[in-house]
């Protein structure tokens, strides 16, 4: 006989797994796509994911914008909110990607969306690129030195990389949870556009 108390778990943060079984039991069933969209500082993924969100026709989330919802919930500023950073506001964060995730019909986009959501992403997608290549865009469009830009993107990715080792124990460099690595290393504007679209295409058809 089959046990009514079971429970398998989608998410692939453990912390969440009892807000998963909870939100299991007040929300309806998925309905429509969910795929994230993860990658390191300014790969290009926030693009990338609205493109998607578009061509698809799926709501767009960011984890940005959970991070202001919240703020504003809270009746903080989002510069003093950012300079608080507690545990608590991260955890609070994933919670509401699962959440979204659940309810299904969106685009995830944020460090941890992939790990958050788990099985119930229909596609995981990460945005790789090059440091330097990253440091030539970002100094170019910001008037500062290639090596200044590499010093801004290495401290951006290895601080969030050690929060998350500590929070939950997760590398955000691992790939291996990922159904597509994105490298954004030379695609053009019009490639950008384009490869993301298709990609997702063709895993869906491959399910």
């Amino acid at each position: 006989m089959k046990n009514k108390n079971f429970f398998m778990p989608y998410t692939l943060i453990k912390f969440l797994e009892p807000f998963e079984k909870e939100f299991m039991k007040k929300m309806p069933k998925k309905r429509g796509l969910v795929i994230t969209v993860s990658g390191s500082a300014l790969s290009g993924k926030t693009t990338g994911a609205k493109i998607i969100a578009e061509k698809f026709k799926l709501k767009y989330i960011s984890a940005g914008e959970i991070f202001r919802g919240i703020a504003a919930e809270r009746g903080i500023s989002i510069e003093k909110f950012s300079s608080m950073r507690e545990p608590e506001i991260d955890h609070e964060m994933d919670r509401r990607s699962l959440m979204y995730a659940i309810k299904g019909g969106c685009v995830l986009d944020g460090r941890l969306t992939g790990w958050a959501a788990g099985k119930w992403a229909d596609v995981k997608i990460y945005y790789d690129c090059d440091l330097t290549i990253k440091a030539k865009r970002i100094a170019k469009n910001n008037g500062i030195t290639v090596e200044e830009a590499k010093k801004i993107i290495g401290e951006r990715d290895e601080e969030d990389n050690k929060r998350y080792m500590e929070l939950y124990g997760i590398d955000l460099f691992d790939k291996s949870i990922y159904d597509i690595i994105i490298n954004n290393d030379e695609l053009t504007m019009k490639e950008a556009m384009v490869v993301p679209v298709e990609l997702v295409k063709k895993f869906l058809q491959k399910r």
